[in-house]
C-alpha cells in the first residue's frame, strides 16, 4: 500500500514540473515587443514646429538619431523626468542625438508654458501636434519614449519614466548610437 500511495504522489507532481518546464521554455522564447520595435520600419510621419518656429516633420532628422518623448503638463512621472531628459541632450546633442519632448495635450501652448515655469527643460519642447498624427504611434499610456537610428527607424521603446542622465542610461544610449 505504501507503494502505491508513492505512486499516487509522484505522478500528478512528475506532471506539473513536466508542465512548468515545458512552458517556461516557451516563454522564453517569446519576446513581447511593439509593433514599432518588431518592423523597424520609418517611423509614421509628423509634422511640427520647433521652438524657433522651424515647420519640420519628423523625416527632416534623418542622418542624426532621434530620442521622441510623448508627455503632458499633468502627467507628474513625465514633467519629473524633464531635467534628466535635459542632461541626456546635453550630453549627446555632440554625439548626433536630438531630443524632442512631445506634448500631447489640444492646449494653447502659452497655457501649458505658464504650468512650466522654473523646470528644467529639453531645448526642444514640441506643442500643438495633431492628436491624428500622435495616434500613428499607439500610445498605452505617458511619458512613452522611442529612440530612432539615424536611418529613421525605431529601434527602442521606453514605457513610463526614466532616469535619462543615469550611468546605466547613458551605457544603453551608447549602444543604440553605435548601431
Amino acid at each position: 500500500m505504501a507503494l502505491s500511495k508513492k505512486i499516487v504522489i509522484a505522478v500528478p507532481l512528475i506532471a506539473t514540473i513536466s508542465i512548468v518546464v515545458f512552458f517556461s521554455r516557451i516563454s522564453q522564447d517569446i519576446q513581447i515587443e511593439s509593433p514599432l520595435e518588431k518592423e523597424e520600419k520609418l517611423v509614421p510621419k509628423l509634422d511640427f514646429h520647433l521652438p524657433n518656429g522651424q515647420r519640420v516633420s519628423l523625416h527632416d532628422f534623418q542622418g542624426r538619431s532621434v530620442l521622441m518623448n510623448f508627455w503632458a503638463t499633468w502627467c507628474e512621472p513625465c514633467l519629473e523626468e524633464m531635467p534628466s531628459l535635459k542632461a541626456l541632450e546635453k550630453n549627446y546633442r555632440s554625439h548626433g542625438l536630438t531630443v524632442l519632448a512631445i506634448n500631447i495635450e489640444e492646449t494653447p501652448e502659452s497655457d501649458l508654458r505658464d504650468k512650466l515655469t522654473g523646470l528644467e527643460l529639453p531645448s526642444n519642447l514640441i506643442f500643438n501636434v495633431k492628436r491624428s498624427q500622435i495616434s500613428h504611434y499607439k500610445l498605452e499610456g505617458i511619458p512613452y519614449t522611442i529612440f530612432i537610428n539615424r536611418e529613421g527607424r525605431p529601434v527602442k521603446n521606453f514605457e513610463g519614466p526614466r532616469d535619462w542622465a543615469s550611468p546605466e542610461m547613458f551605457k544603453l544610449i551608447d549602444q543604440l548610437l553605435a548601431r
